[in-house]
């Protein structure tokens, strides 16, 4: 028995509940910035504007149900459920779901640019499960013949247990890797490392607004007095002072002062402004590096004027969510081999383009109108039940071919009649279509 598997079992044979895993890496991949601090997948979401920007592309993404279809129907078809793959979108793996893992392996895709789950398969060869692992413990090599090797790291007892049966250096075909821009074309430049001094910047501001509150390192005012004090006397005052005044506890507190000291408050300077404009700023800087519009972020002056919240998230949808629909939808297919089963993946993204109710009812109204859609289809999307006869479509009449109000052939007695034939008056009388005249 291995260390491993020795390790295991005693896990499993002492009462405890078990062994914590590891949120994160904060050691592993970690670079210095200029602001003098260290960026690592770590320290980078305990920026504000990061965790936030990447926690709302991973969950919009997320939000994009996937579903495999065939190539020929798309979306009009019904969804494929008799294939691996469409067990898999559905439930990932036996810890999480499929909302879970998706953002586990957004979340690493956006900071890192690369993305890593293991594919486990059956004794057929079939895809059973993807265990999702940190960036931070892989490390992809290369074989002198061209293969691709993905060296694992198992982090936590759960990767211990669920990759035993694979080698430490795994196959490129047991391997989902989703990879942003690369240089090298195997693996992909991390974000947080090309923007470490953007983060870096964004990370100290923060660290210096919390000091001044914990110090009270800008003064809001100066002790003034026209005694002159020893220093004994002004070291014991200034100590007082600081242990009355200094952190966030003692914020609102009463001074009461004697021996004609006086307090002269002080008003914002330009360096402060300017501190302010600065970590505004810093959001803004941070927000480009994940592609992630301000006003998602929670920036109140974020907003383009004259432009509508529908049309910022369309547009948030098209250069954001899309990109990353897509580039999982090609390696998807290209890793499972779904276009030679005449299958595709579609992340549907519609919604996160829901508008509002109102607009929703007229947009419904248009669709049964124009014959694009029944009203049972439309119904089914507000979430309704069916009505009898609703699942025909309607036409207006206004649309019908020329000469017909509804047939789309000729009006009745429309036309040149033969030669000596009377045209028909069209109220049904065989009298006048006799021949000739009388």
């Amino acid at each position: 028995m291995g260390f491993f598997d020795r390790f295991r079992r005693e896990a499993v044979d002492k009462s405890s509940a078990g062994v914590p895993a590891a949120g994160y890496l904060p050691t592993l991949g970690s670079l210095p910035s200029a602001a003098g601090v260290q960026i690592s997948q770590g320290t980078a979401v305990s920026v504000s504007t990061v965790y936030a920007a990447v926690m709302q592309r991973a969950k919009d993404f997320a939000r994009c149900k996937p579903s495999l279809r065939k190539i020929a129907e798309g979306r009009s078809g019904n969804p494929v459920t008799d294939h691996p793959l469409a067990r898999i979108l559905r439930r990932p793996n036996w810890v999480q779901t499929w909302f879970e893992f998706a953002v586990q392996m957004h979340v690493a895709l956006v900071l890192r640019n690369n993305a890593y789950a293991v594919i486990l398969r059956d004794a057929k060869g079939a895809p059973q499960y993807l265990i999702p692992v940190n960036p931070d413990a892989v490390m992809v090599m290369e074989a002198g013949d061209g293969s691709i090797f993905y060296n694992v790291n198992r982090v936590g007892l759960f990767q211990i247990a669920a990759l035993r049966d694979l080698p430490v250096a795994i196959p490129e075909e047991d391997i989902l890797h989703i990879r942003g821009l690369a240089f090298n074309i195997h693996v992909g430049v991390s974000t947080i490392g090309v923007a470490r001094d953007s983060i870096g910047v964004a990370m100290g501001l923060e660290q210096q607004a919390a000091r001044w509150i914990d110090n009270g390192a800008r003064p809001s005012g100066v002790l003034q007095t026209d005694k002159k004090l020893t220093p004994d006397t002004a070291a014991k005052l200034k100590r007082q002072w600081e242990d009355f005044k200094s952190g966030i506890q003692n914020t609102g507190k009463t001074a009461i002062l004697e021996d004609g000291i006086k307090w002269e408050p002080m008003a914002l300077t330009s360096v402060d402004l300017q501190f302010i404009e600065q970590r505004k700023m810093a959001i803004e800087d941070v927000a480009r590096w994940f592609s992630v519009p301000p006003y998602k972020l929670g920036v109140v002056d974020g907003y383009p004027r004259g432009a509508s919240i529908d049309d910022l998230d369309q547009a948030y949808v098209n250069a954001t969510i899309m990109p990353d629909c897509e580039m999982w939808e090609q390696k998807l297919d290209m890793v499972f081999g779904l276009f030679d089963d005449d299958l595709m993946v579609d992340f549907d993204e519609r919604n996160l383009l829901r508008a509002s109710e109102k607009t929703r009812i007229n947009n419904q109204r248009l669709k049964v109108m124009s014959g694009l859609a029944t009203p049972n289809e439309c119904r089914r999307e507000e979430g309704l039940p069916p009505m009898k006869g609703g699942d025909e479509l309607m036409f207006p009449v206004n649309t019908a071919a020329l000469g017909s109000d509804m047939s789309g052939t000729a009006a009745d007695g429309a036309g040149r009649p033969d030669s000596g034939t009377l045209a028909d008056p069209g109220n049904g009388s065989k009298d006048n279509n006799k021949d000739g005249a009388d």
